[in-house]
């Protein structure tokens, strides 16, 4: 019976051999991985930090583009309020110009009839005087016929 003690210490001791070894490969295994996701970390950390630093660029980028906006905003307020005054001032002449054409077109309606008699007398005087031009020519010729010139 001893030797059944001597064969349970040997496959004990067989066991804990192979409890070791199983227990180094996966430590070995564990730290690999370990190593692996601690280069993996660091390299996120470093395209983190690039990213960061770009991303800071960016906003200050940002800030400068919208400083710059604000400050054409600011110059086109000025621009527009301007073309307002402007816009005013055409209406006010427009009114002053629509108030002198009515002023004139009345005045011109007033005179129109006054004209329109001289324009009457003065083409029945230019009948008259053609009129006259013809008998005096007709009469010239009569003379002439007759023997008188």
């Amino acid at each position: 019976m001893e030797w059944l003690l001597y064969a349970s210490a040997a496959l004990i001791a067989v066991a804990f051999l192979l409890l070791a070894v199983y227990i180094a490969r996966t430590l070995i295994v564990l730290q690999e991985t370990l190593r692996r996701l601690t280069a993996a970390v660091n390299h996120a950390d470093e395209q983190v930090q690039t990213v960061g630093k770009e991303v800071t660029q960016l906003l200050h980028t940002a800030n400068s583009i919208a400083g710059d906006m604000q400050n054409k905003a600011e110059k086109l307020n000025n621009t527009i309020e301007a073309v307002n005054e402007i816009g005013g001032t055409v209406r006010s002449l427009n009114r002053a110009l629509q108030q002198t054409a009515a002023a004139l077109s009345a005045r011109a309606s007033q005179g129109q009839e006054k004209w329109a008699k001289a324009l009457r007398w003065a083409n029945v005087l230019l009948d008259i005087w053609e009129k006259w031009r013809e008998r005096e020519q007709l009469r010239e010729k009569e003379g002439i016929r007759n023997g008188q010139k």
